[in-house]
């Protein structure tokens, strides 16, 4: 993939400084850490891509390259940033690009790309992951505006966001007849729990019930041509969000490898280097392999979207791939390291609380297997 004015040392600088401040994990943050990173990638115009033009819709050419590029790179040094990154500066203004309407999208991308705007997303519900269609949240017109009500879980960054993409289902369609709605951060009626989970804490996912909160017209993403029509937007998004996801396995599988590799060429047992030994060096080249073959499954996704193909297919499948050869990686690097990848201080064990996430989010493998096959024919 092309390196584009910079951007891969950008991306590198900023994390080093942001990570100097508040730690891998953002285990030294304090109430402004987010807020702080999202103005730090601004700065080093890291939130400016093409779907933060107002006047466009969607991504422009390369837009998605760069966009992985940012988050491999983030990925490979921390977790929590790369997340950051994807709900709020790719995710969030992505749906706008898509969704909104010119003033909706000139009133709010300005403000993503210069960081002073954060979003979340949210659609997933107790009953109702992986199946879209089985949404319960309800958005009922009244008089000039709407009232949101029901349940969300897992959403990213709804602690601190400004405006919650919510997804709804509205009440004057059918069976496919969703809206998504822009939920102040602060609105009446709305709680927001944050969820423990096993790593990312400093930016938590959350648990969100919708009291009867009210949201103006103005507040559908789409204006009234939205209300009912936020499926084919959603099937987009979600395309993207694969691509993403995979390109945050492949910066995980490049820390694990770099790290074993890093660790056998240092480390000494039984009076010779481990990096001597058969056993690890063939355990070193199946990470080296299997990371390869994420960047190469990534790069042939990135392609053909750029392209203007269907790369639902190659999207699909590269998520598949990266999200589930990452797990191997990760667990053979910890294996090289010994039982010092039990310890915080090793970087690896950071990595073996991360990565499950890929399974997830975007879908899992069992999702983009079915997407695939529909792909197929069959």
């Amino acid at each position: 993939m092309s390196d584009t004015l910079g951007l891969s040392q950008r991306a590198i600088t900023t994390t080093e400084t942001i990570l100097q401040k508040y730690g891998v994990d953002g285990e030294k943050a304090g109430a402004g850490f987010i807020a702080e990173v999202l103005e730090t990638l601004a700065a080093n115009e890291l939130l400016t891509f093409g779907f933060s033009d107002p006047l466009q819709t969607g991504p422009q050419p390369g837009d998605m390259e760069k966009a992985c590029t940012v988050i491999r790179l983030l990925a490979e040094r921390s977790g929590t940033l790369a997340t950051i990154y994807m709900v709020a500066g790719l995710l969030g203004p992505l749906c706008l690009s898509y969704a909104g309407t010119v003033a909706q999208k000139k009133a709010l991308l300005p403000r993503v790309a210069a960081g002073e705007l954060q979003l979340a997303f949210a659609l997933t519900e107790p009953g109702a992951g992986s199946d879209a269609a089985g949404i319960t949240t309800q958005a009922t017109r009244w008089d000039d505006h709407y009232v949101v009500r029901g349940e969300k879980t897992y959403v990213t960054g709804a602690a601190t966001a400004d405006l919650i993409l919510t997804v709804a289902r509205t009440t004057e369609g059918g069976a496919k007849s969703y809206g998504i709605l822009l939920v102040p951060g602060g609105a009446d009626g709305l709680s927001v729990e944050p969820l423990s989970k096993l790593s990312g804490n400093a930016y938590p996912s959350c648990r969100v019930m919708f009291e009867e909160v009210l949201v103006s017209e103005s507040g559908v993403l789409g204006g009234e041509a939205g209300v009912n029509s936020a499926w084919p937007q959603l099937r987009k998004t979600g395309t993207l969000e694969r691509l993403i996801v995979a390109a945050m396995a492949c910066g995980f599988a490049d820390a694990a490898t770099n790290r074993a590799l890093q660790f056998v060429q240092e480390r000494h047992q039984f009076g010779q280097p481990l990096r001597d030994f058969q056993a690890i060096q063939h355990t070193v080249v199946e990470m080296s392999t299997l990371a390869t073959g994420m960047r190469l499954f990534l790069e042939d996704a990135i392609r053909q979207h750029a392209e203007g193909h269907d790369a639902t297919q190659a999207i699909s499948m590269a998520k598949y791939f990266c999200s589930d050869q990452l797990q191997k990686v990760v667990a053979m690097a910890a294996r090289v390291m010994g039982g010092r990848a039990y310890f915080d201080f090793e970087s690896v064990s950071r990595l073996y609380r991360e990565a499950p996430f890929c399974l997830y989010a975007g879908g899992t493998i069992e999702v983009q297997k079915m997407l695939i096959a529909r792909s197929l024919g069959i």
